[in-house]
């Protein structure tokens, strides 16, 4: 399994991978959708001279990057136009850029977490987003150089669309391209399982919760295991995942290595493709960062060194460059997410939002469809 985490400057990049002991698999990052236009200057990485550190840092370099990138377009739902060929030039354009950086090996994450009603990138009709899905690969595998792989990441908690919007059954997909890395969602978010504030609790009374939580998220996760093999893909990862502090608004385990040894054991068991941690210090007004300041999540962050660690096969890395910039990271990461003036919330998981309500609405609709039925 490849290994890796969210970090968008050279300089935090050297000093995680200096943390671990090895350079990393796979980066993740944003795209913007304010610069669907303009190919790779969308991609979020806060450097004035981006593309040149990101040429060398990924182009000259094993490592790879994974993209969150909005094939829908400037508003990032127009499915129908990215089907019909309508932006065939931005994905030829984005996927030429790469290319001619070094980096025609980058991941794709398409559209992520779309399957969710409330997202502004839930199709309102999937079997577009599985054409669009389908053509924007063809166009980007067809650069000469490209060797991209793509993602298929839905949000974590329920299937939704995703059935009608799995791109592979669509007409346009490539003969001979493999089927995406099925990519969800993973948070220790559980709002039928944690309350509100965990800070009261004792240590056992908090160890089972974290038990009892990673049941659910296992049900979860091989609930898209399960999708994926009914369809031939076996390819199998996450891109997005941590662990939360206590202020974050959805409830959370707070500083949970068990989640992370879990997961990671459970991945590296189960051959996934990759594991990229998302490595916020802002979200939503808690936090999921173990590297650096990780003082809040010490736990979590010691239980991921430890495993991580061992488990980077490189050993050595092609970089000779070092950046002494005092580099800041932004809390809006190139726009993508963007918050309402006077917020620092960025990023909102969307797979985690309205979980609660949402099984309750369920329960509400199984109860009338019951009576209706008596």
């Amino acid at each position: 399994m490849k290994h890796g985490l969210l970090t968008i400057t050279e300089s935090d990049l050297l000093a995680a991978e200096e943390w671990l002991g090895n350079q990393v698999d796979v980066v993740t990052t944003t795209y913007s959708q304010n610069l669907f236009h303009d190919g790779i200057d969308g991609i979020t990485w806060d450097e004035a001279n981006r593309l040149d550190v990101m040429e060398r840092l990924f182009g000259n370099s094993s490592r790879q990057l994974a993209i969150a990138y909005e094939f829908g377009g400037p508003n990032r739902n127009e499915y129908g136009r990215a089907a019909s060929g309508e932006f065939d030039a931005d994905y030829r354009n984005f996927a030429q850029q790469l290319v001619d950086r070094g980096m025609g090996d980058s991941i794709i994450r398409m559209s992520h977490e779309f399957n969710l009603s409330w997202n502004s990138k839930y199709p309102s009709d999937p079997q577009n987003y599985a054409d669009g899905f389908a053509r924007c690969v063809d166009v980007m595998q067809s650069v000469s150089g490209a060797n991209f792989d793509f993602c298929f990441s839905p949000a974590r908690n329920r299937l939704g669309v995703a059935p009608d919007a799995w791109p592979v059954d669509s007409a346009q997909w490539p003969s001979g391209e493999p089927a995406p890395i099925i990519t969800p969602s993973l948070y220790d978010s559980e709002g039928g399982t944690y309350p509100d504030d965990i800070s009261g609790l004792s240590d056992s009374e908090l160890e089972q919760l974290w038990q009892d939580a990673w049941v659910v998220i296992l049900d979860k996760i091989q609930m898209w295991e399960n999708f994926g093999a009914e369809r031939g893909a076996n390819r199998f990862g996450t891109a997005e995942w941590g662990v939360a502090t206590n202020a974050y608004p959805n409830p959370s385990g707070g500083d949970n290595p068990y989640f992370v040894e879990k997961l990671l054991d459970y991945g590296i068991s189960q051959g996934w493709e990759l594991q990229a941690y998302w490595n916020t210090a802002s979200a939503s007004g808690g936090s999921h960062q173990i590297h650096p300041d990780s003082t809040a999540l010490t736990d979590a962050s010691n239980m991921y060194q430890s495993i991580v660690s061992q488990q980077l096969t490189n050993t050595s890395t092609d970089d000779t460059s070092s950046d002494t910039t005092d580099d800041t990271s932004t809390s809006t990461y190139g726009g993508y997410n963007t918050p309402q003036a006077g917020s620092n919330d960025w990023h909102i998981p969307l797979n985690e939002n309205f979980e609660s309500i949402e099984a309750d609405i369920q329960d509400l609709a199984d109860r009338i469809n019951n009576l209706e039925q008596t």
